[in-house]
């Protein structure tokens, strides 16, 4: 917890880089909306994975062993590559009308900035859409530190990559996103090799394993689709009010959900592997115990930094 609470507080500083450097400009209206085509289009798609992950390979692992746990990651993370290559494809070709469906409000040289941004900042997704079953697959085995961590690396490279571009060339934001995902990825492969893992070239669609992952995933597909349409709207009428609409819109919901990703990110991020595989287990008891203590520690830690909210349990 206290590692996802820094990787937060550096995140912020992330932003207070680009919003020093770049402000609320043309510029960062690109960048933001190179970051938010590849997102928005595989997002939900990868959030979904991610939490139907956890607790049918908790199940597997239960049920059938390693062996059988390791190889429907195996098969999972080959269909994932193979659905973002096709999502990266039909970017790639049809990027302009793509961008000017999510900045209407973009033009000349702007334009022109976000396609290019948008071309580059695609390939991420292959590297994000892995980090998201990885971290899963670790914290399933304890190990929550590493999960935490990957935040760092990204952050670091992002701020690292903001500042060269401002003394070299202004597509480095674009670049350093890639290999801020890269980062996270790289960080993880140490730990998940400590668990005996090994990649293998396995891809069976028609897997009864895979099939359920997809019926897990589609209430989180379609809740996560509402909010990403969400802010493709509200990006979307920013590009057409002002330059530099898109940035300030940006800065002003990163204040706003700062206090909130702190608390809540950092205890559900330990929680759920932990009642996931209590589930596969069929112990009642300890989800509820977890549940009510993990909202308790937080209500006390929010007491103790003077922030007031209502829960109910």
């Amino acid at each position: 917890m206290i590692i996802t609470i820094l990787s937060k507080f550096l995140g912020f500083g992330r932003e207070v880089a680009l919003s020093y450097v770049y402000g609320a400009s043309a510029v960062t209206d690109a960048y933001l909306i190179s970051q938010t085509i590849p997102y928005v289009i595989f997002s939900f798609v990868s959030a979904g994975i991610a939490t139907g992950f956890i607790p049918l390979y908790s199940r597997i692992l239960n049920e059938r062993g390693q062996l059988e746990a390791n190889r429907y990651t195996n098969n999972l993370s080959n269909a994932l590559l193979l659905v973002i290559s096709i999502v990266v494809g039909f970017v790639l070709l049809f990027t302009q009308p793509i961008v000017k469906l999510f900045a209407t409000g973009f033009g000349g040289e702007t334009l022109e900035l976000a396609i290019n941004f948008t071309r580059i900042s695609v390939f991420g997704i292959y590297f994000t859409a892995l980090v998201n079953v990885f971290a899963g697959f670790l914290q399933i085995h304890g190990n929550y530190v590493a999960p935490a961590l990957f935040a760092l690396p990204m952050n670091l490279v992002t701020i690292i990559s903001i500042v060269i571009s401002t003394k070299t060339d202004v597509h480095v934001l674009a670049i350093g996103s890639v290999l801020a995902t890269v980062s996270q990825f790289l960080l993880l492969i140490p730990f998940v090799r400590k668990t005996g893992y090994r990649y293998q070239l396995v891809l069976n669609l028609k897997d009864e394993y895979i099939k359920t992952m997809v019926i897990i995933a589609l209430p989180v597909i379609a809740g996560q689709s509402v909010n990403q349409i969400n802010v493709l709207v509200d990006r979307t009428l920013a590009s057409g009010i002002a330059v530099g609409g898109i940035s300030a819109l940006n800065y002003a919901n990163r204040l706003n959900v700062f206090v909130q990703g702190l608390f809540v990110a950092s205890i559900s991020t330990v929680l759920y592997p932990m009642i996931s595989k209590m589930a596969a287990e069929d112990n009642l008891n300890g989800i509820k115990s977890s549940i009510s203590e993990a909202i308790c520690k937080r209500q006390v830690l929010l007491d103790k930094l003077g922030v007031r909210t209502f829960f109910w349990t």
